[in-house]
């Protein structure tokens, strides 16, 4: 079983609150190198909020990165995509990103993220 947890770390206070959390279990009906999961994702206080399953993962190709990416695109899916991509983006440690003008700032509920060229 693998756990996947949400933590928000103050910096002021120092306290630790879990804001939400995953479960992704092993059905035990796969092969040696395809696995079948069942999923559990809940909120901060702990309520279901969303199930599903995957079947056929390539386990011993992909990572548990690559589990759960198709985990979360499965079962959360692309929001807000009708929206302009936020100026944000993943850039390597110590690099800087100042928007341009012709990026339009947007608040959003979820940051996008450009996708790794490798990436299933």
């Amino acid at each position: 079983m693998l756990i996947v947890k949400i933590e928000l770390h103050s910096a002021v206070s120092g306290e630790i609150k879990t804001v939400a959390t995953g479960k992704i279990v092993n059905t035990g009906t796969g092969s040696p190198t395809q696995g079948n999961y069942r999923i559990e994702l809940r909120d901060a206080a702990g309520r279901l909020w969303k199930t599903g399953h995957i079947e056929g993962f390539p386990r011993k190709r992909l990572l548990a990165w690559d589990l759960l990416y198709r985990v979360l695109k499965k079962l959360i899916g692309d929001r807000d995509s009708t929206l302009v991509l936020s100026p944000f983006r993943v850039v390597p440690n110590g690099e800087q990103h100042e928007p341009s003008n012709k990026e339009q700032r947007h608040d959003r509920p979820t940051v996008e993220s450009e996708r790794h060229p490798e990436a299933p």
